[in-house]
């Protein structure tokens, strides 16, 4: 059997990266002590490959943009490094459930964050869907929490998109989502 209550999130990597192109600040998770070993090295290994990817990629346009930056007349020293910043965060963590988030952040002239999500059912060894957790009636669910949500935010003053012009229609087929403390998802 799977030992969920002993299951945890480690920190096994943490590094930094500070050149002409780029500055980056990697704090890289592990999955251990849940009893499956399976589990634990097809989680890491996709974790490693995912960020080891990503990172490859975001040095590539930091590299890109510092020879387009100087191309186009700038000064290699005056050059701005782009800041990718690698971390994570248990969103959830008890003996049937543990759900964590990775972000990785890239800055430059602007930001943008991008998510992984990790939402494993310990006593399966599996990870977690809407449908897993909600039933089959999932999506109807999952609409209904965020138009309840969106009509909080609008009387509150919040502005939104009329449905058909941008807004909120429903919910996608491959939703993000991670479990709060109570193991209750949270939609992203």
């Amino acid at each position: 059997p799977v030992l969920g209550d002993l299951a945890r999130i480690i920190t096994v990597e943490r590094y930094q990266i500070n050149d002409r192109d780029r500055l980056i600040d990697v704090r890289l998770p592990a999955l251990t002590d849940t009893g499956d070993t399976d589990l634990e090295q097809r989680i890491n290994t996709e974790i490693r490959t995912r960020i080891d990817e990503v990172l490859d990629q975001a040095e590539q346009r930091a590299r890109a943009a510092r020879e387009a930056f100087v191309e186009t007349g700038g000064r290699e020293e005056d050059f701005t490094p782009i800041l990718i910043n690698v971390d994570y965060e248990v969103k959830c963590s008890n003996e049937q459930y543990l759900s964590f988030v990775i972000t990785k952040t890239e800055t430059q002239a602007n930001a943008y964050s991008e998510f992984y999500l990790y939402n494993l059912d310990l006593t399966t060894g599996t990870q977690l869907t809407l449908p897993d957790l909600l039933g089959p009636d999932w999506r109807t669910r999952c609409d209904q929490a965020v138009k309840e949500g969106i009509l909080q935010s609008e009387q509150a003053g919040g502005v939104y998109f009329a449905p058909g012009e941008g807004g909120f229609e429903t919910v996608s087929d491959d939703q993000k989502f991670y479990l709060n403390s109570q193991g209750q998802p949270v939609l992203l």
